[in-house]
């Protein structure tokens, strides 16, 4: 057999063997993920009596009566993953973002700061606001609580600092009882019965 013939062939072999090496490779890293994604999602979902959906990354259940959602996201742009966990309570009013922002300077305190706002907010909500702003987890550059009318839901937004990063339980009932006590405050500044009086 001709030398170049058998260079060839060996080569073809050694090409073979490495995608079949890369294709068992994913294989095995895709089901590692999707193992450690359920360990790490699954005791959150027991707290909100959900369910677990690995291809979304997502947990879906009840908080005190309200429709509550948690999942691993990217932001716009594939700027970085975050974790987001929102509670439907559809309140009406209007939309209002809040943004935590840490100096990078040591020794400054954070900002928060209302991209748009609706009055009273601020002050009702400031409790939970503070909470979120000393809670250890919450150590981040930024986070950001957000309230849609449309969706009816209040949406916490925490950056995540790689793909296990995912709050444990004792930081995930923190987080539930703020959003869920902010989902209130707003409740009782622009709620139905709360705008319909201020109309009368």
């Amino acid at each position: 057999m001709s030398p170049y013939l058998t260079f060839g062939l060996a080569m073809c072999l050694v090409l073979i063997l490495a995608l079949a090496g890369t294709s068992y490779l994913a294989v095995y890293f895709n089901r590692k993920a999707k193992d450690d994604l359920e360990a790490s999602l699954s005791p959150l979902a027991r707290m909100i009596e959900g369910t677990v959906d690995l291809d979304e990354a997502t947990i879906s259940g009840k908080y005190l009566g309200h429709l509550t959602e948690a999942k691993v996201s990217t932001l716009p742009g594939g700027m970085g993953r975050v974790f987001l966990l929102s509670l439907v309570d559809g309140a009406g009013g209007s939309d209002w973002t809040w943004t935590l922002t840490r100096s990078k300077e040591p020794g400054l305190p954070p900002t928060g700061e209302f991209e748009a706002e609706v009055e009273g907010i601020a002050e009702a909500a400031n409790q939970h606001f503070e909470s979120l702003t000393r809670d250890p987890a919450m150590s981040e550059t930024w986070f950001r609580v957000a309230y849609a009318p449309d969706a009816g839901t209040i949406s916490l937004t925490k950056p995540m600092q790689n793909r296990r990063d995912i709050p444990g339980v004792e930081t995930f009932a923190r987080l539930l009882d703020d959003v869920y006590g902010i989902a209130a405050a707003n409740r009782s500044v622009q709620g139905p019965e709360v705008l319909t009086s201020r109309t009368d």
